[in-house]
């Protein structure tokens, strides 16, 4: 992250989301920023509240989970966000079962240069905005490397 936008996000943490730390509000635009490149350049062409606001708006909704070399697990969960869901196994390892998974954009894999591995487990359900994938009692849909699936 540039110091220019760096330094927008230390002042939105102490403005519009003074309840956030300043490292929590750089995590979450970076997340955000992952997703949706675009809206660092929105950033920092902002000119008014209003047009913070806005990104904020496009922003929030996002859940990002990045196992970088360690690992993530979820048994028996549901997850739902507006705008997107990533898993990202990255160098480690992701484990999903038996959860319900929704968002109008869902991604669970490797980006490029991976090399770990996502497991979606049995009685798991994947759902976008247009698709669903559901992972029956016993089943599993294994992914390594830079693999992925990518629901719109």
């Amino acid at each position: 992250m540039d110091p220019t936008t760096a330094f927008i996000l230390t002042s939105i943490a102490s403005g519009i989301l003074g309840n956030f730390s300043t490292d929590a509000v750089k995590a979450f635009f970076s997340a955000a920023f992952t997703i949706k490149p675009e809206l660092e350049d929105r950033l920092r062409s902002a000119q008014s509240s209003v047009d913070f606001e806005a990104i904020f708006r496009e922003a929030v909704g996002v859940i990002d989970a990045n196992a970088g070399s360690g690992k993530i697990h979820i048994d028996g969960g549901l997850l739902q966000a507006i705008r997107g869901i990533r898993f990202d196994h990255q160098h480690g390892t992701i484990n999903i079962a038996g959860t319900t998974i929704s968002s109008a954009v869902l991604v669970t894999g490797g980006g490029n240069g991976s090399s770990g591995t996502t497991v979606i487990g049995g009685n798991t359900i994947m759902k976008s905005g247009g698709t669903s994938i559901n992972v029956g009692d016993g089943c599993s849909i294994v992914m390594t490397g830079s693999s992925s699936i990518k629901q719109t």
